[in-house]
């Protein structure tokens, strides 16, 4: 059954060339963190719990823009597979609208406050000095990181994976090497601390913005449109998009806010409580990064064949990706079990912290198969085929109506270790697996969304 599995080569010879590039640059993106979480842990618990609890809006606004890209992603696949340039151009231009919004509406408020941000978090006094003044460094990115987002979505669906990959190289060795030198003082400038990583990261946004699109505009890729074609969008046009970005939209905020929720119990809990699950941080975006490029592939190719109204290629699809999700996840679980000792034992903490982040550790190697599962699911196969609604209804359900209650519950009734919170907390990733698997296996989900080309833009019928 297993050498059945991994007959059928024209399925992994596609899948592969879109998966290992896209899982590449996430691997790049969640690398940048864990060489901040490195080198910051060198500081202390204080600089760690800081940075944990300052980049948790920044957070809230990253899970957004992913929502407003996954919409750009959406719509370019179909759109790719009827070799629409046009759409794909005004598709861009609408998710840009949408996005800029959103990152000015984030940027005023990290500018302006702070500190009642980061207060939400905890009550240490030094850790929402810290915090605070880490964000608003941070918050001077938001831009860029608007434009990351959906320039590598347009790229990714229209099958040039690689550009963005190697601008997340790019960003990776930039990152590294100005964390060296802003956060210990190198080359004659001043010991700057945890500011000096929030500097860093920073300046490599503004940089990997730039790459992608130089790379985008000389190359001549699709996205290297003119200002025209971007805007030439017409109100029936726009209303699609929204219709299709709005619950995805509405779904990654609330999701985003749930796991903040989730930081205000693990701060209020203690100090080293939201400093070993900072820790634990960098694991969960590499390992979840690693299965990122699975999740874009199945959008992709899925998107694709219900573009070209092959719905039984698609749901062929669909079973493969969930598949190959948890038989990777597992593996990787296992590995990540067997390495955690060695993970924790290169931070200037306390044994204790050290004790806390490996049971944490464990506990997030042994739900990882149902996090992969669910990304691909809904990040993947609900979304390709245009119903967000499904998404939104199984993160609501799931963040709110289970992990929320029962995180609060089992962190301030129950009293239990944060360890145990977590893997209470989790339990709502296996709710979510289960009404996933039925939505898949229902059909509804698919849907051709390609009738939008038969429109008229705002130029064409004047």
């Amino acid at each position: 059954m297993i050498k059945q599995f991994f007959q059928d080569r024209p399925y992994y010879k596609i899948m592969l060339a879109i998966a290992i590039p896209v899982s590449i640059q996430s691997l790049f993106q969640a690398s940048l963190s864990m060489i901040d979480q490195f080198m910051i842990g060198q500081l202390g618990k204080d600089a760690i719990a800081a940075v944990g609890l300052g980049s948790r809006f920044p957070f809230i606004l990253l899970i957004t823009l992913s929502a407003v890209a996954s919409a750009t992603a959406i719509f370019t696949a179909q759109f790719w597979g009827k070799k629409d340039i046009k759409n794909i151009a005004r598709a861009l231009g609408g998710t840009l609208v949408c996005g800029i919004f959103i990152t000015i509406i984030f940027a005023f408020i990290s500018l302006i406050f702070p500190q009642r941000i980061v207060s939400l978090y905890t009550k240490d006094v030094k850790i929402i000095k810290l915090g605070s003044e880490y964000l608003k460094i941070i918050a001077i990115g938001y831009i860029p990181m608007l434009l990351i987002a959906i320039y590598s979505a347009v790229l990714r669906s229209t099958e040039h994976v690689k550009t963005p990959m190697y601008a997340g190289l790019f960003a990776v060795t930039l990152n590294t090497i100005l964390n060296y030198i802003f956060i210990f003082g190198k080359l004659g400038l001043p010991n700057m601390g945890l500011y000096g990583a929030a500097y860093a990261t920073t300046i490599t946004r503004y940089v990997e913005c730039a790459l992608i699109l130089l790379l985008t505009y000389i190359r001549k890729y699709p996205g290297a449109f003119k200002f025209n074609e971007i805007f030439d969008i017409s109100s029936t046009f726009m209303k699609k998009i929204l219709i299709v970005a709005s619950p995805l939209l509405l779904n990654e905020f609330m999701w985003a806010v749930g796991e903040t929720m989730y930081s205000i119990v693990y701060g209020r809990i203690g100090t080293d409580e939201v400093a070993a699950m900072t820790l634990t941080y960098p694991i969960q975006s590499l390992s979840i990064g690693f299965f990122t490029g699975v999740g874009s592939a199945a959008g992709i190719m899925i998107g694709k064949k219900l573009g070209a109204d092959d719905n039984e290629a698609a749901l062929k699809y669909s079973r493969k990706f969930i598949k190959l999700g948890i038989i990777g996840a597992v593996t990787f679980g296992v590995l990540l079990v067997i390495c955690s000792n060695l993970y924790v034992s290169v931070f200037n903490v306390s044994n204790d912290l050290k004790v806390k982040t490996v049971k944490l550790l464990i506990v997030f190697s042994v739900v990882l198969w149902v996090k992969v599962s669910n990304m691909i699911i809904g990040g993947g196969i609900l979304r390709s085929g245009g119903k967000t609604k499904y998404t939104l209804y199984l993160d609501m359900i799931g963040t709110w109506g289970i992990g929320v209650p029962v995180g609060f519950i089992s962190a301030f009734l129950l009293k239990l270790p944060i360890h145990w919170v977590y893997f209470i907390i989790s339990m709502e990733e296996f709710i979510r697996f289960v009404i996933g698997i039925k939505l898949v296996y229902s059909r509804k989900w698919m849907k051709n969304i390609t009738e939008i080309k038969q429109e008229k833009s705002v130029t064409e019928s004047v």
